[in-house]
């Protein structure tokens, strides 16, 4: 029988690595997404639905009012949130002439400086995020907006360098997660409205897009429309569900499934005595951080690591 999540432990860098590359034997590279966690308790949720982003993200949207007789952490006010921010690196992105996917949502009301008026007519049953809306939340999301949305790669060594890029603080275990592309496409097609989208952005203009071949996961849900919260239809506002991606898709899987669930997911882990060494190898191995930011950041990166790494003895010094 399958695991739905296939758990394994590593104990050395070499064999981590050997197992994620492409000529492993271990899984089909081809079909999987990869992700990389600094710590493998960290969980599979995006950025906006995280605990410690309760407060965070209404400061950084100044979205200027509440809604009348709610809390902040419910589903409308955080997609209010959300619009509000992902309008305002829109349209600042926009009026500095920097290139930006086509959102007619974004761009109708683009010339007033706060936009009220979307989210008011918001209708009951439409998904969060809106279509419309996922190409310029996932430029916005690189850059480290906080938004509904998963950053993955289809490169399992770029997950592997996240997960160990190299701090001041204490490692602690790491882990890669996988996330099985190909079987989320097939039920896809199987499953009317799917929940879970793939969201790959034109890497163009986007150097750091596309030298960490990102892409994204969006779990889109239904979000109650103002009216419906304003004439007391519902009595209580509905909690955002902070739970990660893993939790709500297996919850969800039964709803369509007959029998065995597929398998989804990997989730392979390395000790913390290990994270200094997986560094260096992929560093060796070309995977460092002037491959993954292009230009003059990444090469500043890289010199700034350098007192983390032990310098290696040449051959001439070993003899």
């Amino acid at each position: 029988m399958k695991e739905y999540i296939e758990e394994r432990n590593f104990e050395t860098a070499k064999s981590f690595l050997d197992a994620l590359a492409p000529w492993s034997k271990n899984i089909k590279i081809d079909n999987y997404i990869f992700r990389g966690h600094s710590d493998k308790n960290y969980l599979l949720a995006p950025t906006s639905i995280r605990e410690e982003s309760i407060e965070s993200i209404w400061k950084y949207s100044r979205a200027y009012i509440d809604i009348a007789g709610s809390t902040k952490d419910n589903d409308f006010s955080l997609a209010y949130v959300e619009y509000q921010l992902i309008r305002d690196f829109y349209r600042g992105a926009d009026v500095r002439g920097l290139q930006v996917p086509a959102s007619d949502r974004l761009r109708k009301r683009l010339h007033q400086r706060v936009d009220f008026s979307t989210m008011s007519q918001w209708v009951d049953g439409d998904k969060w995020l809106p279509d419309d809306m996922l190409e310029v939340a996932a430029l916005a999301q690189h850059y480290g907006i906080p938004t509904r949305l998963l950053d993955w790669t289809y490169d399992p060594f770029i997950a592997a360098f996240f997960a160990s890029k190299p701090s001041t603080r204490e490692p602690v275990d790491l882990c890669v997660w996988g996330l099985n592309a190909a079987t989320i496409a097939t039920l896809d097609t199987v499953a009317t409205d799917f929940p879970l989208k793939l969201v790959t952005p034109h890497y163009s203009g986007n150097p750091n897009l596309a030298a960490q071949s990102g892409l994204f996961t969006h779990w889109a849900h239904s979000v109650p429309s103002l009216k419906t919260l304003t004439t007391g239809e519902i009595k209580s506002l509905p909690p955002v569900d902070r739970r990660p991606l893993d939790v709500v898709l297996r919850e969800y899987l039964p709803t369509f499934l007959d029998g065995e669930e597929p398998h989804i997911f990997i989730k392979w882990t390395l000790p913390a005595s290990e994270v200094l060494e997986l560094a260096s190898l992929l560093r060796d191995f070309g995977y460092g951080a002037g491959r993954l930011f292009p230009g003059y950041e990444g090469i500043a990166m890289e010199l700034k690591e350098r007192p983390l790494f032990p310098k290696k003895k040449s051959s001439s010094q070993m003899d």
